[in-house]
């Protein structure tokens, strides 16, 4: 993970990019494995962890509407956590995590424990992924934040080259 973690801020501090987290089911743990890398408090501007309905509604302004509709742990609630983290804090990459590491949330048969939702906003565009991961809670957490982590750098680097 930690070499994952130094490409990002490597690459960032590089192009001189910032980057501010919204994170629920990893907790904090994105941000937490980018703290010990070389050039971090160039990049990393601030992580926010709205880990219940309530803190998304209150914190990032999440709509109560989407949240009963969607759920928590959907592309609709994660989008909405990216694109008004934007209007709290300035960035140039915004990128917000959901999803479901244990049987206690929102999942079904078309959203089985493991899934994760992510969105990523740049240059006032957001990009939406899914992944689904297997293992214990830990471990789907970690391999959540480690694809974070390859998703903004793969976007990064597709976005140069456009």
């Amino acid at each position: 993970m930690r070499n994952k973690a130094n490409d990002l801020i490597r690459h960032m501090q590089e192009e001189g990019l910032t980057l501010v987290l919204a994170e629920s089911m990893t907790c904090g743990l994105a941000a937490m494995k980018l703290s010990s890398c070389i050039g971090v408090s160039d990049v990393l501007i601030a992580s926010l962890v709205c880990y219940t309905p309530k803190a998304k509604m209150e914190l990032l302004n999440v709509k109560k509407t989407s949240i009963q509709r969607y759920t928590c742990e959907s592309q609709e609630v994660t989008r909405q956590m990216t694109q008004n983290l934007s209007e709290l804090v300035a960035a140039d990459v915004y990128a917000a995590i959901t999803g479901l590491a244990s049987s206690d949330g929102s999942e079904t048969k078309e959203k089985p424990v493991g899934t994760v939702f992510y969105a990523i906003r740049y240059k006032r565009k957001t990009y939406d992924f899914q992944k689904l991961f297997r293992g214990t809670p830990l471990e789907i957490k970690t391999k959540a934040a480690l694809e974070l982590y390859k998703l903004i750098l793969k976007l990064l680097k597709e976005q140069k080259l456009s």
